[in-house]
C-alpha cells in the first residue's frame, strides 16, 4: 500500500485564491439571473505577476507537501479540466495541475491558472459529477477573479499581500496546525464581518457559474447540491468547523438550498459517467487501502452489486491491487478487459507493468511500444516504458524516453528526477548536474539548484555550447533567487 505522511489535513476545506486575468464571457453577461461582484478587469495584480506568484507558489509547494504521482489519473484529470474550461469564463487556460498525496477532500485554485486536487477528491466524490461540480466551481473562482477582486476593494493591498496568504496556506496544508491559518488572518487584516459577507456572494456566484459550467460541458449540474450536503453534513457531524477566520468557502443550509434550486431549473438529463474516473477513483482507493486484502475485498463487493461500468472499473482495481504480489492474477483479469476494450490505454499500461512485474519485461515494452505507434507521445505510456527500460537496465533507452518527457512536461519534478538517475548510469555526469538542478528548482530548493549547476560547469570543460547554456540557466536561477515574489 501507498506511504503517507500523516497530517491532520483540513477536510472540506476549498482553497480559492484566485487572482486570473480574465473577463466575463457573454454566456454569463446574457444572464441576468446570475449575481457579478464588481470589475473583473482589476489592476491590482498583472498578468505577469500572478503567473510568476502561481509558478513560484506552486515551487514552495511541491518543496514542503508530498504529491500523488500516477500518471494514468493525471491524464484523466488534465482532460476532464480541458472539457469543462470551454464552458467556463476562464480565459487563461494554460492550466497547472498539481495532486496532493492526501485522503483528505481538498481542491484549490492560485494565480497563474494552477489547479489543484488532493488525490483524496476522488475517494469523497461519488460520480464523475460530483467530482467535476467541484473543479467547475474553482473555475468559476477563477474565472471571476473573485481574491483579486476582494483585495482590490481593500485598497490597501500589494501582490506581496496575496504572496503572504499563498505562503500562510502551503503552512496550513504541510503541517497540518493552525499556524498557517493564524498567519493568514495576520495577513489580511480586515474587518472579519466584512470578510465572511463577500466571501459568501463569492460562492453563491462561483456556484452558480459552476453550475452553467456542468450543464454547458455535459455534466449533471445537480451533483453539485448533492456533493455540498453530503459534505455538510459529515462535517457537522464530526464536528469539523472551519474557522471563522477562513471563509472562503463558506458551507451552509442556505447556500446548499440556492445551489439545489438553481440546479433544478435545468432540463433532467440522462448522465453516465466516464469509466477513466472510476478506474482513477479505484487506484487512489487500492493504494490508501490499510492492505492489499482490503482492497481486493472492497473491490468484490462492487462487482457484486455494481453495473457495468462500475463492475469493469472494480475489475480493474482488483489487477491494480493485485499488481506487485499477485502479477499474474492482474494479467489473467486485464487480458479480459483488454479483449472488451482493446485500446484504453489505462488497461494497456497496466497489463504492461503487470507483465514487467512477472518477469516478461520483453512483451511489456513490445506491448508499449505497440500502443504508442498508435498514440505518440501519450504520457502514461512513455512513463511505463521509461520505467520499465530502467528496471530492464535499458539505460540507453530510458535516458531517451525520458528525454522526450521532460521536453513535453518541462515543469514536472518527479521527471527529471528519474532523468538525472538515468543520466548517472549511463555517464553523462554533466547531464546528471542539469537534471537534477531543474528537479531542485522545482521543488523550490534553489542553492541546491545552482550549486548543481556550477557542478555541471565544472565538468564541461571545453564544450562551449554547454557551458553558454548552463550559464544562460544560472542567471535565471540567480535572478529568480534576488527577486523573489514571496
Amino acid at each position: 500500500m501507498k506511504h503517507r505522511i500523516p497530517r491532520n489535513t483540513l477536510i472540506y476545506l476549498f482553497v480559492a485564491l484566485i487572482c486570473t486575468h480574465t473577463s466575463a464571457s457573454n454566456q454569463y453577461k446574457n444572464n441576468p439571473d446570475l449575481p457579478t461582484i464588481g470589475n473583473t478587469s482589476s489592476t491590482l495584480v498583472s498578468i505577469e505577476q500572478e503567473r510568476k506568484l502561481g509558478e513560484a507558489w506552486l515551487r514552495s509547494l511541491r518543496g514542503q507537501v508530498n504529491t500523488y504521482n500516477n500518471t494514468i489519473i493525471e491524464e484523466y484529470l488534465t482532460q476532464l479540466i480541458y472539457s469543462l474550461a470551454p464552458y467556463s469564463n476562464v480565459i487563461d487556460r494554460d492550466f497547472s495541475l498539481v495532486m496532493v498525496d492526501s485522503p483528505a477532500l481538498n481542491a484549490f485554485a492560485v494565480p497563474g491558472s494552477i489547479i489543484g486536487v488532493n488525490a483524496g477528491l476522488f475517494i469523497h466524490a461519488f460520480s464523475e459529477q460530483e467530482f467535476a461540480s467541484v473543479l467547475s466551481h474553482e473555475l468559476a473562482h477563477l474565472g471571476q477573479r473573485h481574491y483579486a477582486r476582494q483585495l482590490e476593494q481593500q485598497q490597501t493591498s500589494t501582490p506581496l499581500t496575496l504572496a503572504g496568504i499563498l505562503t500562510s496556506i502551503v503552512i496550513a496544508a504541510t503541517t497540518g496546525s493552525d499556524a498557517g491559518l493564524a498567519a493568514l488572518a495576520a495577513t489580511q487584516a480586515i474587518n472579519a464581518d466584512q470578510q465572511l459577507s463577500f466571501s459568501r456572494q463569492n460562492e453563491q456566484e462561483a456556484d452558480r457559474l459552476g453550475i452553467v459550467t456542468l450543464y454547458n460541458s455535459g455534466y449533471n449540474p445537480r451533483a453539485m447540491p448533492t456533493m455540498f450536503e453530503r459534505m455538510y453534513k459529515k462535517s457537522r457531524l464530526q464536528g469539523d468547523a472551519i474557522p471563522e477566520y477562513l471563509s472562503t468557502h463558506p458551507l451552509s443550509e442556505s447556500r446548499i438550498s440556492d445551489t439545489r434550486n438553481r440546479a433544478t431549473q435545468y432540463k433532467q438529463r440522462n448522465y453516465a459517467d466516464n469509466i477513466e474516473y472510476h478506474i482513477s477513483k479505484n487506484m487512489i482507493i487500492s493504494d490508501y487501502a490499510e492492505s492489499e486484502k482490503t482492497a481486493i475485498n472492497y473491490f468484490n463487493s462492487i462487482i457484486k452489486k455494481g453495473n457495468t461500468t462500475q463492475v469493469d472499473a472494480a475489475k480493474f482495481g482488483l489487477a491494480y491491487a493485485s499488481l506487485k504480489h499477485k502479477p499474474k492474477n492482474s494479467i489473467d483479469i486485464l487480458d479480459k478487459l483488454i479483449a472488451q476494450t482493446p485500446n484504453r490505454i489505462s488497461f494497456i499500461v497496466t497489463y504492461a507493468k503487470a507483465l514487467h512485474y512477472n518477469k516478461q519485461s520483453s512483451l511489456a515494452i513490445k506491448t508499449l511500444n505497440t500502443a504508442l505507434e498508435r498514440n505518440p507521445d501519450n504520457y502514461p505510456i512513455l512513463d511505463a516504458l521509461a520505467e520499465i527500460y530502467l528496471e530492464s537496465d535499458l539505460i540507453q533507452e530510458s535516458e531517451k524516453t525520458l528525454k522526450t518527457l521532460v521536453r513535453i512536461h518541462e515543469q514536472n519534478p518527479r521527471l527529471w528526477y528519474e532523468l538525472a538517475e538515468a543520466h548517472g548510469l549511463a555517464g553523462n555526469i554533466v547531464d546528471l548536474h542539469r537534471a537534477r538542478a531543474e528537479y531542485f528548482f522545482l521543488t523550490n530548493h534553489m542553492e541546491s539548484a545552482i550549486k548543481q549547476l556550477k557542478l555541471a560547469l565544472q565538468k564541461s570543460k571545453d564544450k562551449q555550447q554547454n557551458i553558454t547554456l548552463i550559464q544562460k540557466r544560472m542567471d535565471e536561477f540567480y535572478w529568480i533567487k534576488n527577486n523573489p515574489v514571496f
